[in-house]
């Protein structure tokens, strides 16, 4: 056995592996929010959990990947869109398939119930709040040692004001 592996394992590590867990979590919730907020529906809560589960596993392998900021940005843009066609896909209710002319496809396209071929406003409606989830979470992602130094700053400086000894606070 090498002193290596007998050392304890650094402070930060813990919290960057719940950092990317917190991510993964937090890409799975508000995808499924602004999923359900666009008018798609939901999968049963079981499915949700093992869908947040997998996202926490991918986005701890990630991050400790260390992979560059604009490949967060991509991974999180295509978790995004895997999780649509999860979430539409996984959801309850009867899926057809519409016949007639394609407008992106040839043949066949299964669709959900009630939904039309083409980009309709809600269809972009979806892809909108989608994509708003990724590049949010992306940048609070890029951006969370700075935030978090700024605000360890911040309250390491005292954010009150200075008084006097025995004088009221108002």
């Amino acid at each position: 056995m090498e002193a290596s592996d007998t050392a304890a394992p650094s402070v930060g590590r813990p919290r960057a592996i719940a950092r990317s867990a917190a991510v993964g979590l937090l890409t799975v919730g508000l995808g499924a929010g602004v999923h359900a907020l666009s008018g798609g529906s939901l999968p049963s809560l079981p499915i949700l959990c093992a869908l947040a589960a997998f996202a926490a596993l991918v986005a701890t392998l990630v991050g400790r990947a260390r992979v560059p900021g604009w490949g967060v940005l991509l991974l999180l843009g295509a978790g995004q869109q895997v999780l649509h066609w999860l979430l539409g896909g996984l959801a309850p209710g009867p899926v057809t398939v519409a016949s007639g002319p394609a407008v992106h496809h040839d043949g066949d396209v299964p669709v959900g119930s009630g939904a039309a071929q083409g980009h309709s406003p809600e269809v972009m409606l979806m892809l909108h709040t989608h994509l708003a989830v990724a590049l949010l979470l992306g940048w609070a992602a890029l951006r969370f040692p700075e935030l978090r130094a700024r605000l360890e700053r911040h309250l390491r400086s005292g954010s009150r004001p200075p008084t006097a000894k025995g004088t009221p606070v108002a």
